[in-house]
């Protein structure tokens, strides 16, 4: 095991290794150096004052424990000012944002990258090349995993995941030989990007190789643990199929969010197809997005293409019953107008907290309502929006009295 995990871990850095001269190289492994010797020093010393928990631990069992990580970056974003005398730059000026090179060349930004990859990479060599084993993760002391959605991960693996990719990524040869955790480690590191990450990396391992190779950057667009048990309910059979239907909109579709593959067998090929033709002009990418809940794709069915059309700059967005309340209280030239309003008045989260898949059917059917009894000029296409957002600013106001008023 290495004594200095960053410089060790290949895949913890900007990339740049390939193809640079052995004095860039040794510039850059300098650098980590350094990075690694403040971590296991000054700043672990002030998480050590602040958590009890850590005392005891080594900096190498530090960065083995993604819910220790978790919690030192988390408590890194709440209370800063704490580090402060470490967050300088080469003039020992203060830096107070994220992506400003720190004294050391690298910003905070760049280091976390670093911490989020060694953290998965110590953590899948703790485990050894067991750590495709369910109580492997779930027997451990070190982290809340949830045991029972481990067990369903490994398990749907097992029977649905067992078939060939529909297009084998290719592999080069290793050029030394490498244990079944750094093979693995080496699949997922290209797309362990973030610190919300952290969390999820006892589930990713229950993820075969070949489908992390196949995913690509949407593995991004898989958030929580549950995510990752809807992408493999899907099963390789039905993934496969979703990849032919698509054609060469495949790999958008897998980059964007591969869950979609679900919502795309549900639907078959002919309302695919109408679908595809009928929005993917105005939507693009976000179309695959519509996808992934099969009761939107219900909805759907039901409805005309001009009336669908008319939601393309939302509906990537909104949930079942919402789609079915707006088609159904409004016309057709009051539906684009109608999201508009909303969205002016609302924030993304809000809109989302109302129409959205998970959202307030109830709520967004009033809403619904309410525009439809607008009397706007017929002859002035603005007027019916100018007015709709008197519902939406009264809401805004105070959400909490206009849901009780309703």
């Amino acid at each position: 095991m290495a004594t200095t995990p960053l410089a060790n871990s290949s895949h913890a850095t900007d990339g740049a290794e390939a193809g640079t001269s052995g004095a860039a190289r040794a510039k850059r492994a300098r650098t980590i150096r350094t990075i690694n010797e403040q971590l296991s020093g000054p700043v672990l010393d002030v998480y050590k004052g602040l958590l009890p928990k850590l005392e005891p631990l080594s900096y190498e069992e530090v960065l083995a424990s993604p819910e220790v990580v978790d919690g030192c970056m988390m408590l890194f974003d709440k209370q800063r000012d704490l580090f402060r005398k470490l967050l300088v730059d080469a003039d020992q000026q203060p830096v107070s944002d994220d992506d400003t090179p720190l004294w050391c060349g690298r910003s905070i930004n760049d280091i976390r990258l670093l911490v989020v990859r060694t953290t998965a990479k110590k953590y899948f060599r703790t485990h050894g090349d067991r750590f495709g084993d369910v109580k492997e993760h779930s027997e451990r002391s070190d982290g809340p995993v949830n045991a029972g959605l481990l067990n369903r991960l490994f398990d749907l693996v097992s029977r649905l995941w067992q078939g060939k990719p529909l297009k084998p990524p290719p592999r080069p040869a290793p050029k030394k030989a490498k244990s079944g955790a750094d093979v693995f480690y080496d699949a997922i590191a290209p797309y362990l990007r973030h610190r919300w990450q952290v969390p999820l990396i006892p589930y990713y391992a229950a993820l075969p190789q070949s489908l992390i190779e196949e995913l690509g950057e949407g593995l991004l667009s898989l958030r929580t643990p549950e995510d990752l048990e809807s992408l493999l309910g899907i099963g390789r059979a039905d993934f496969n199929t979703a990849q032919r239907m698509t054609g060469e909109l495949s790999r958008e579709m897998l980059d964007t969010d591969p869950r979609a593959a679900r919502g795309l067998i549900h639907a078959g090929p002919k309302e695919y197809e109408r679908l595809l033709n009928g929005l993917y002009d105005q939507m693009g990418p976000r179309l695959w997005k519509v996808f992934v809940e099969t009761a939107l794709i219900d909805s759907l069915k039901t409805k005309s293409t001009a009336d669908i059309a008319e939601m393309a700059s939302h509906l990537d967005r909104m949930g079942a019953e919402s789609v079915d309340s707006i088609v159904g209280n409004l016309q057709r030239r009051q539906i684009a107008p109608f999201l508009r309003g909303a969205d002016g008045i609302m924030n993304r989260d809000e809109f989302e907290a109302i129409f959205g898949s998970r959202g307030n059917p109830r709520l967004a059917r009033i809403f619904a309502q309410k525009a439809a009894q607008v009397r706007a000029d017929p002859d002035d296409p603005t007027d019916f929006e100018h007015r709709i957002r008197v519902i939406f600013q009264a809401w805004r106001s105070s959400p909490e009295h206009f849901a009780k008023s309703l």
